[in-house]
């Protein structure tokens, strides 16, 4: 988790600022940046299929399991925080931390990907969400 937490913070800015350096000044980037609007439902959707999708070719083509689920995680995490300044639209303005992006993004990559390649989640792990599923349900 720390190291996600790491690689979020250092690449969240350039990845938000890159498309910027292509069209304007340091001045109309932290404009940008104000700007930023809370991700929609739409967003986050595109989002959860990206991470799922990297989840699964990453986790399919013979990355370990813990390796594959923080890179597609952290990738969604840095998304969110850079693009939207880590708000959702159905929060109604609240921020997230860099612990609950990442936390959530998680738990969506996995339970997406429980649908979508169910091979590449280790059957321990599958167990676990099941179970915490059915718990929620209840």
């Amino acid at each position: 988790m720390k190291f996600r937490k790491t690689l979020l913070g250092a690449l969240a800015v350039p990845a938000f600022l890159a498309p910027l350096a292509l069209t304007g000044t340091a001045a109309n980037a932290q404009q940008a940046a104000a700007k930023a609007t809370p991700a929609s439902n739409s967003d986050i959707a595109v989002y959860q299929a990206m991470g799922t999708s990297f989840f699964c070719m990453a986790a399919l083509n013979g990355v370990e399991f813990p390796k594959a689920l923080g890179i597609s995680s952290t990738t969604y995490a840095q998304i969110l925080k850079g693009r939207h300044n880590g708000q959702v639209a159905s929060l109604k303005g609240k921020t997230l931390t860099e612990e609950q992006m990442l936390a959530g993004a998680e738990e969506q990559v996995l339970l997406r990907a429980m649908t979508a390649c169910p091979k590449a989640i280790p059957t321990d792990v599958q167990d676990k969400i099941k179970a915490a599923l059915k718990k929620r349900g209840s």
